[in-house]
């Protein structure tokens, strides 16, 4: 089960507990949005409005590349997570769902 859904109390926003974000390699006008996964474009609060502030590009005009600044192999991606005192607290593989399920199995209490 996801960590979202598990840690997540029930009729809260999905990212109440965990947060989440995606850097993709693409600029913005490249992106195609509506084939994204719902969980990146989730609908939120009293008025269901789709949250966009989830998805990100790689700034290619003034800004570094993020995925050059840390080192982040661009055909396997990363898993960052970062605590709320913005502590890089894990970086794993976008394969290992198991190691990510475990990291948040250590700490977090499961939700009914």
């Amino acid at each position: 089960m996801s960590p979202i859904r598990k840690y997540t109390a029930k009729g809260d926003d999905c990212d109440a507990t965990v947060d989440f974000r995606v850097v993709f390699q693409q600029r913005h006008n490249e992106l195609d949005i509506s084939r994204l996964a719902s969980h990146l474009l989730p609908k939120k609060g009293r008025f269901g409005l789709v949250d966009y502030e989830k998805i990100f590009c790689s700034d290619h005009k003034t800004g570094p590349d993020i995925f050059d600044v840390r080192g982040i192999d661009r055909n396997s991606g990363a898993l960052i997570i970062v605590r709320p005192d913005q502590y890089v607290a894990a970086i794993m593989p976008l394969t290992d769902w198991t190691g990510v399920c475990k990291f948040f199995d250590g700490f977090m209490i499961e939700q009914s």
